[in-house]
């Protein structure tokens, strides 16, 4: 009785392994996010007492200070991001990013687009970010992405 249990539990063990079920498939929203992650990227960061601009070349690898080559300020102070156009150039290039964020793109839910922006070279579609924190400065302030804008290039949708 034992050996035909056995017998038949190794028939099904064998089974399973020969045919695997398929993974399901992600969801478009987060199959999206991750595709477009890999694309040049620049995230519109606030820094608990300033705001800033950050350049990407590869946005899945973008969780450090880029050094002020990589990086412009948009104003002084805290930047309200939303509404207008609104532009700032990299020192390290000489390359100037502009940007038109939806006035309302606060209150749109995470990772939707809120905009589009240009750097002369490449066009960019700008989403709402979940404000994570990128990193952190020599000063110690937290460093928090509120909008991150892709290359449209580098999207694969």
């Amino acid at each position: 009785m034992h050996l035909s249990k056995l017998t038949a539990f190794a028939a099904l063990v064998a089974s399973v392994i020969a045919s695997p079920a398929p993974a399901p498939a992600p969801s478009p929203d987060v199959d999206t996010k991750l595709l477009a992650k890999r694309a040049e990227g620049i995230h519109l960061l606030n820094c608990v007492t300033y705001s800033t601009v950050v350049y990407c070349a590869n946005d899945s690898n973008c969780n450090f200070n880029p050094g002020a080559g990589n990086a412009c300020s948009p104003g002084s102070g805290v930047f309200h991001w939303e509404g207008g156009s609104h532009s700032c150039t990299f020192g390290g290039t000489g390359v100037t990013f502009t940007w038109a964020i939806d006035s309302n793109a606060q209150s749109y839910p995470n990772f939707q687009k809120a905009g589009t922006g240009s750097n002369g070279f490449h066009n960019f579609n700008c989403f709402k970010d979940d404000q994570h924190v990128m990193y952190t400065d020599g000063n110690g302030h937290a460093c928090r992405s509120i909008y991150y804008c892709l290359d449209q290039l580098g999207l694969k949708f």
